[in-house]
């Protein structure tokens, strides 16, 4: 059963302690192993490719052609597909769609009152990668996710990366990639994938094709992306987090978790399905109950019992209810929202009679679900924002998945004949007080300029 814990507790603060160290992962153990194998992507690319899919996927591609994903294929998944899978797909890309589309960052220009121009551009970047995780499971909803906001960005190379066991990539996913307009797909996962997207392999070559010094690049083997997004395993994970720099990620992400505040008004039914629902992902994975009512907690605790007994992935699930899972009884409401914040889980349901009452006491959470008809696995598939989400207590400090992490922001500036004659003084102060005397004279000049 799932352990219940009282904020009156003696030993409540060492166990609450516990919790907030669910993201405590070996990553350093393992940092020297992934390091290993992305230097030799750096060095050896294709083969070393080749080599990975061959060890961890249990097939033999001969070439990196072999690893591309045939666009007649993702027609075919998409064509072949029942009405009503179809049907649910495509409104779940529309709604995430629309949503990312209003929650696109937007340029800006203005002018001060020296009429000098100032602003900022938004531009997409030109490569993203995707990661789609394939081992145990098959995300399409992921791909939609990763997908549609750098569509909307308006990225005009999308490429997706995927492990394949057995040569075999699921046909929702690839009906996902047709559906979202991707064209290029590799069979490659975990390390390999990271490797590929953060490196690139080859030769790539500028030449000028007229006398107007117009140039263009031809790349044999695979040009580097700007951007890799999505989630993966710690391997995954630590690869991202070992490449950036080299290219931007979206963040760290570590196993799926859940947190409901719940009071004597909530369904106890909901909230233990609920937490199974985090829980079925996997045995790390972790969904934490605070409520304010002792009898709900009980009962809560009894319902993800019998619950357990009929799921298809019991052992996982009750392995993470055992090892992760807690509730916690509290006093109050506030109280709740409190500990929750210390929490800062991925999913935040707050299962309530007044749910947006206790909304501005929320200062940290991935996504929140707000009332009794709002389950958390509604956002894992079509409400329309993000399902990538900060884990592990990051979202003190990280954004879902967005727009904007495909973009990047360049400052425009201006300045006018009377902006340098008002503002260029001042500037060549602070240029000298940093003892930088280039900078100052490139500024002084302007001004002297002007006196002739």
């Amino acid at each position: 059963m799932i352990k219940i814990l009282n904020i009156h507790d003696k030993d409540f603060e060492t166990e609450f302690n516990t919790l907030l160290a669910r993201a405590n992962t070996d990553m350093d153990s393992i940092i020297p192993e992934v390091l290993k194998t992305l230097q030799d992507i750096k060095q050896r690319g294709e083969d070393a490719l080749l080599d990975i899919v061959r060890k961890y996927d249990s097939w033999n591609p001969q070439t990196f052609n072999d690893l591309k994903i045939a666009e007649e294929d993702t027609f075919n998944a998409y064509k072949n597909l029942d009405s009503k899978t179809k049907d649910a797909l495509q409104i779940a890309h529309d709604r995430i769609y629309t949503f990312h589309a209003k929650n696109a960052p937007k340029g800006f220009i203005y002018h001060d009152e020296y009429a000098n121009m100032l602003g900022q551009n938004i531009m997409p970047v030109q490569r993203a990668g995707i990661y789609i995780p394939g081992g145990k499971a098959f995300y399409p909803s992921s791909l939609l996710m990763n997908a549609i906001p750098a569509k909307v960005a308006g990225v005009k190379e999308i490429i997706m990366a995927s492990p394949t066991p057995n040569n075999h990539i699921n046909e929702l996913v690839l009906a996902a990639m047709y559906l979202c307009g991707i064209k290029e797909g590799y069979k490659i996962g975990g390390i390999g994938a990271i490797g590929m997207f953060a490196y690139g392999f080859g030769e790539t070559k500028w030449s000028k094709d007229s006398l107007f010094s117009h140039t263009k690049i031809t790349q044999k083997g695979f040009k580097k992306v700007d951007v890799i997004t999505g989630p993966g395993n710690i391997y995954v994970a630590t690869a991202k987090k070992l490449v950036f720099g080299e290219v931007n990620i979206d963040m760290i992400a570590g196993p799926s978790e859940i947190g409901i505040i719940a009071d004597s008004h909530a369904n106890s039914d909901y909230l233990a399905i609920d937490m199974l629902s985090q829980a079925e992902h996997d045995s790390m994975a972790s969904a934490i109950l605070i409520t304010d009512n002792k009898d709900l907690a009980k009962e809560v605790a009894q319902k993800i019992d019998t619950k357990l007994t009929h799921l298809m992935r019991k052992d996982i699930a009750q392995k993470s209810i055992q090892e992760r899972g807690a509730i916690i009884i509290v006093e109050n409401l506030k109280q709740a929202a409190m500990l929750m914040n210390a929490i800062a889980p991925e999913h935040l349901e707050i299962v309530t009679q007044e749910p947006f009452s206790l909304l501005g006491e929320i200062k940290a959470a991935g996504a929140v679900f707000l009332g009794h008809y709002t389950p958390e696995a509604i956002g894992d598939y079509l409400a329309g924002p993000n399902h990538t989400l900060p884990t592990g207590g990051s979202a003190r400090f990280f954004s879902p998945l967005g727009v904007e992490h495909f973009c990047t922001r360049s400052s425009l500036i201006s300045f006018s004949k009377q902006g340098i004659k008002n503002l260029a003084n001042p500037c060549a102060i602070l240029a000298e007080t940093e003892g930088l005397e280039a900078h100052k004279l490139s500024v002084i000049s302007r001004l002297d300029s002007m006196k002739d």
